[in-house]
């Protein structure tokens, strides 16, 4: 990025974090010219008989992985489709480059070009972006998707879904065994991870993409604990995690199946109302140039005189809605979506041109 006029560097979470608050406290707050300094990163150290100067063929498998899963992330910021395959320039720019530590189990990789690049395929869909809420996206993805609160989330959600597992062990003593074991993991700040899941879940409000791009990413975790349950320790994102705990977590199911999450702007080309159980919109896209069929259930919890109002205002006024959507896809198409929510477009001559273009 662009070093000229910097008014605040960024080289931490912390840092990114503080700026993040400032920014989602207040709409008029002043967006400075920032500097990205080394961040955000991935880091990963083992120690173990092993891994001393060396990357085992799982470890390697984990940031293959990583990488996998950091490309699966784009594709759904920047398609609404995060099985999608990537064009050839494209996965040359999210390729990753892993440092190793000379003469230590240590590996680094810097993902600054990497968060830079989702921000702006977010960016493209949705027009005219002011500057505070494109800074937001990139701390946001920084932090949420690949930083120090992803692994820390990450890691808790884990170790309360293993609790869950060892209550159901019958033998007491081992089950007192292993309810020890887990207590040794590092804990993170309660205080500090409550204030940043309120901040991320104002974010997730708006773009939803980036809860699903921190649960693809939540499988390259799944991958780095599993290759390397015999080490002495790790640590992930400065998070230090105990051989013994790192080798009681492999045990729980791994992260296999992820919804995708989508936002747009679409304009509704028909509505079917002839099937008891569910509406079937027929939506264009107006952002991305296509059309698809969403489901609305018609018992859903969000279903209200006031939704319905919106969203036949817009259909018969011709006007754009803002949706949120669950996807799922294949061979790159979509093949069922369901809107979970629904919000007026308060300027709808943004979208005039594209607006045109679905009639």
């Amino acid at each position: 990025m662009d070093d000229i006029g910097v008014e605040m560097e960024i080289r931490t979470d912390d840092d990114a974090l503080s700026l993040l608050e400032r920014l989602l406290n207040s709409e008029d707050a002043q967006v400075p010219e920032v500097s990205f300094v080394n961040w955000p990163k991935f880091e990963l150290h083992v120690k173990g008989e092993r891994y001393h100067s060396t990357i085992t063929p799982e470890l390697m498998s984990s940031f293959l992985s990583f990488q996998k899963n950091l490309n699966k992330s784009y594709a759904l910021i920047r398609y609404a489709d995060s099985s999608r395959r990537l064009r050839d320039h494209e996965r040359d720019q999210l390729k990753i480059l892993v440092e190793v530590g000379e003469g230590s189990s240590g590996f680094l990789a810097k993902l600054e070009d990497h968060v830079e690049k989702m921000s702006d395929a977010l960016v493209e869909g949705i027009k005219d972006m002011d500057p505070r809420t494109k800074m937001i996206t990139i701390l946001s993805i920084g932090l949420m998707v690949v930083g120090g609160y992803s692994v820390n989330n990450y890691l808790d959600q884990k170790k309360e879904i293993r609790l869950a597992e060892i209550a159901l062990l019958e033998r007491e003593a081992e089950r007192q065994e292993r309810l020890d074991t887990l207590e040794t993991m590092q804990r993170a700040d309660d205080q500090r991870m409550l204030a940043m899941g309120q901040m991320f879940e104002k974010v997730v409000e708006q773009m939803p993409q980036l809860y699903t791009a921190s649960q693809h990413m939540a499988s390259a975790y799944d991958d780095f604990i599993a290759s390397t349950k015999d080490a002495d320790s790790i640590e992930m994102q400065g998070v230090n995690v105990p051989g013994r705990v790192v080798n009681e977590l492999s045990n729980s199911p791994r992260n296999k199946s992820v919804e995708d999450r989508v936002s747009g702007v679409y304009r509704i080309l028909n509505v079917d109302h002839s099937n008891d159980l569910e509406y079937r919109f027929k939506l264009f896209d107006v952002t991305r140039g296509q059309e698809i069929i969403a489901l609305l259930p018609r018992d859903g919890a969000m279903i209200t005189d006031h939704i319905l109002d919106l969203l036949q205002e817009a259909e018969w006024g011709k006007r754009v809605v803002a949706l949120h959507l669950i996807t799922k896809t294949r061979s790159g198409k979509v093949v069922r979506a369901e809107i979970e929510k629904v919000a007026r477009v308060a300027d709808q001559e943004k979208y005039a041109e594209r607006i045109a273009a679905a009639d």
